[in-house]
């Protein structure tokens, strides 16, 4: 294992469950008692979520399951993103099994120390901790030299997009404090590291990079603007990227890890929530409350097993370019898209569109 560093901030990792009762606990701090206001005007409606026939899941299934692709990526070297919490954590400790050497990049040294030792005492397969500010122009291409010289060439990306906060856009008092820097850090940030990847994936023949994206990034929801443009902006780029690279072999894919804790927010992000911001808003605070209680968490391993099958499951190249949602069965959409890729062109599925009269 080979430590360097490239920034330095200390971040620590944050608890998940799949329980309801903790999912509501979680949105409780951002969403206090309704103050006794006038009646609201009623809110613009919200399509809180995507129909679809596919089973959903909310934790790892046979189809994503590691141990179905435990050491068929030997050889293979992987770098993580926040790969310190949560998803990250989950996703470095997946692809080591599945036999990857795997470069974790994480906000500080100390912060990175649970996963190495993990992945040591678990699979004992060769790692490198980074730590960097991936907004910092000259780091990606540090980042790839030392993988390069430590590990190997890169044959996968994962890029971990950061938790965001929720806030008005209309209370923002700078945009440059806090709303713009994050969507930095959730956009550019990913979109570096993958600039800095490309050309020896383009040069082999192979590769595979991956982005966390959100609901929020495809539906509209109040209180996110942050978050949804960021993460609208990157499924577009991936979009965009498979177009260009999937005949040069490498393959591109936007996730929705689905309602993870650690993915929704983070008790040491660098921004200063402002709860008493809903107050302002009792209708959109009631409805957001609701939803908050009725929320089910999924599990990590549900985003980490979907994206070790993206990279292992030489089937899930027919998704490269679309939007996928983890909490689907991956399986059953991948069949779907092998028998009827025809509608899915046509009817432009699982991509961002503007749907006209």
């Amino acid at each position: 294992m080979f430590l360097a560093s490239l920034a330095h901030d200390d971040v620590s990792s944050t608890y998940m469950t799949s329980s309801r009762t903790m999912a509501f606990q979680s949105y409780m701090p951002f969403i206090p008692d309704p103050p006794n206001l006038p009646a609201p005007i009623p809110n613009p409606q919200v399509v809180w979520e995507n129909k679809a026939s596919l089973t959903r899941h909310r934790d790892t299934y046979p189809f994503i399951d590691p141990y179905r692709f435990q050491n068929t990526l030997r050889e293979k070297v992987a770098i993580v993103t926040l790969a310190h919490r949560g998803i990250g954590k989950a996703t470095a400790l997946a692809f080591a099994q599945a036999g990857a050497s795997v470069c974790c990049i994480g906000p500080s040294a100390q912060s990175l120390e649970s996963v190495l030792r993990d992945i040591k005492e678990k699979y004992n397969t060769p790692t490198l901790a980074l730590t960097a500010n991936l907004i910092d122009p000259n780091a990606p291409a540090h980042i790839v030299t030392l993988v390069e010289k430590h590990l190997g060439p890169i044959d996968f990306l994962i890029n971990i997009t950061a938790a965001s906060y929720f806030r008005s856009f209309t209370r923002e008092k700078d945009i440059m404090l806090d709303w713009w820097p994050s969507i930095e850090q959730n956009l550019r940030g990913p979109i570096a590291l993958t600039h800095a990847v490309l050309p020896s994936m383009i040069a082999r023949q192979t590769g595979v990079i991956i982005s966390t994206t959100s609901l929020i990034g495809i539906m509209q929801f109040p209180f996110a603007s942050c978050q949804g443009v960021a993460h609208a902006g990157l499924l577009k780029f991936h979009h965009q990227l498979d177009l260009e690279t999937r005949s040069k072999g490498v393959f591109s894919y936007a996730v929705n890890p689905g309602p993870i804790p650690s993915h929704i927010h983070d008790p040491n992000m660098a921004v200063s929530e402002d709860p008493y911001g809903f107050s302002k808003e009792p209708g959109w605070q009631m409805e957001l409350a609701n939803k908050a209680s009725e929320m089910e968490w999924a599990s990590a391993g549900l985003a980490s097993g979907t994206f070790v099958a993206l990279c292992a499951e030489p089937r899930a190249r027919c998704l490269s370019g679309l939007y996928v949602n983890a909490e689907r069965d991956l399986g059953e959409m991948i069949v779907e898209v092998e028998h009827d890729r025809s509608r899915v062109v046509k009817d432009r599925m699982y991509t961002l569109k503007v749907d006209e009269f």
